[in-house]
């Protein structure tokens, strides 16, 4: 199969590298303002399955790479880096069977619009925390998003899922059909060896009262704070989430680096969230300089808040942990690096998670913690690239004493030593052990910039 003959048979578009607005296309592919520094060659707007069948078949009859692009979200770039890349925006077909708890979701479907969808028939799905993140990339790394200590990671939600494989056939996986697969697509991120065109989700009843409280501390409480919070989640419910946000606020006297504690309960009445925020706050400590008694916070609110501190267009860099260390010792060194840190704009987020939470099935999908953490470094001028993305790594780097692997989601997965700490050996022998079979022209083995090697 030639270009020509692509282009006429696809119903959506293709462009080149030789069509004008190319770079401005495969730029606009990117959420982060930061673009990765390796080009496509070919971007196809797949109108359906069918195109996205045919860009593969394409690729491998061509020795070209592929990747699938969902919402662009992944802050590497990853999705743009590929010969091919296949842009599934068209693909966002939503539709909800109440009585059987199920929906199908097309992979452009972002965390907003299902949540806002589901929540007007009074049923939930353990969305991310970022409202625009569609549920393409979002459920390949796994998925932790809103109340996953009681209703799950999100990848264990799947039913079945149609993908797009190698070979350019079309299937459905499930527990009972191509399980192997379905094992792989939970949780094998950016590395999964094939494109979902559909997924079918199981729901759950949503939560009839969601109530958050926030008190602000100085850093120079965090270990105070971390100490009180540590103790609440080990007794807390598997309904109540609990956030450290390590941030530059306008304190008292100015500007200061502050600890925020943001409590949030998902009840089945306003009594019971209330009861659980009045319970986990009984114990902590005073200090605060800042505090927002409890209040009704509906995920569309939750995304309000969100989606304001992740601005679109800035220049990000991210990487993340898991961890079973004490959550105060993992405050501590993220407070000491913020201390450093060469943007006022950079935040860090670190939960610790109920010891009553949903435990994870067996899936790709291999390292947790206890705590979550994650560091978002932003800035805006191109010339600080260096020493951002430097202070970041660097801190990452002082943390591995304290860590259990990253998440791939919001992993720096541009250099190899973080790749490797996305799942485990085991898992990661069984996921090449699988690419090799499935894949073995290896057109989703993708490059990426100097660090970047094909994925063994």
């Amino acid at each position: 199969m030639n270009e020509d003959f692509l282009r006429k048979l696809l119903t959506g578009k293709m462009i080149t590298t030789l069509d004008p607005g190319f770079r401005q296309t495969a730029d606009g592919l990117i959420w982060n303002g930061r673009k990765p520094p390796v080009r496509a060659r070919y971007i196809v707007h797949a109108a359906n399955a069918a195109d996205v069948q045919l860009c593969v078949r394409f690729a491998a009859a061509n020795g070209l790479t592929i990747s699938p692009r969902g919402g662009g979200h992944h802050f590497t770039g990853i999705s743009t880096q590929a010969d091919l890349v296949v842009d599934l925006a068209a693909l966002d077909h939503l539709r909800i069977d109440v009585a059987a708890k199920v929906c199908d979701s097309g992979p452009a479907v972002t965390n907003e619009r299902l949540n806002a969808a589901l929540d007007r028939h009074g049923l939930a799905f353990p969305v991310g925390h970022c409202g625009s993140v569609p549920m393409s990339g979002y459920l390949l790394g796994g998925g932790v998003g809103w109340n996953s200590g009681q209703w799950g990671i999100a990848c264990f939600l799947i039913e079945s899922a149609d993908v797009v494989l190698p070979d350019g056939s079309l299937v459905t996986v499930s527990k009972s059909e191509h399980p192997e697969l379905f094992w792989a697509m939970r949780g094998a991120g950016p590395g999964f060896f094939g494109i979902v065109t559909s997924y079918r989700l199981n729901l759950m009843p949503a939560a009839r009262s969601i109530l958050s409280t926030v008190r602000v501390y100085p850093a120079a409480n965090a270990r105070e704070v971390a100490t009180w919070l540590d103790a609440a989640s080990k007794r807390a419910p598997a309904n109540a989430e609990m956030t450290l946000k390590v941030e530059t606020q306008m304190g008292p006297i100015g500007p200061v680096l502050a600890v925020t504690a943001i409590l949030t309960a998902f009840g089945t009445s306003e009594a019971e969230a209330k009861a659980i925020l009045t319970e986990i706050g009984q114990d902590a400590p005073e200090g605060y300089f800042a505090m927002m008694p409890e209040m009704p916070t509906p995920i569309g609110a939750l995304y309000e808040m969100t989606a304001a501190g992740t601005p679109k267009g800035k220049r990000y860099g991210l990487d993340s942990l898991w961890s079973d260390a004490d959550l105060a010792s993992v405050v501590s060194h993220i407070v000491e690096g913020m201390e450093r840190t060469p943007s006022a704009s950079t935040f860090a987020v670190i939960s610790p998670s109920s010891r009553h939470a949903v435990v994870p099935a067996d899936a790709a999908f291999s390292r947790i913690g206890r705590i979550f953490g994650a560091v978002y470094t932003i800035w805006e001028d191109t010339a600080a690239d260096e020493v951002n993305m430097a202070w970041l790594r660097d801190l990452m780097d002082r943390a591995a004493p304290l860590k259990s692997g990253i998440y791939v989601g919001y992993g720096d997965i541009d250099l190899a030593k973080r790749r490797e700490e996305v799942h485990s050996p085991a898992v990661a022998a069984r996921l090449a052990a699988l690419r090799s079979r499935y894949d073995v022209k290896g057109i989703f083995l993708r490059h990426r910039g100097p660090d970047w090697e094909k994925v063994a």
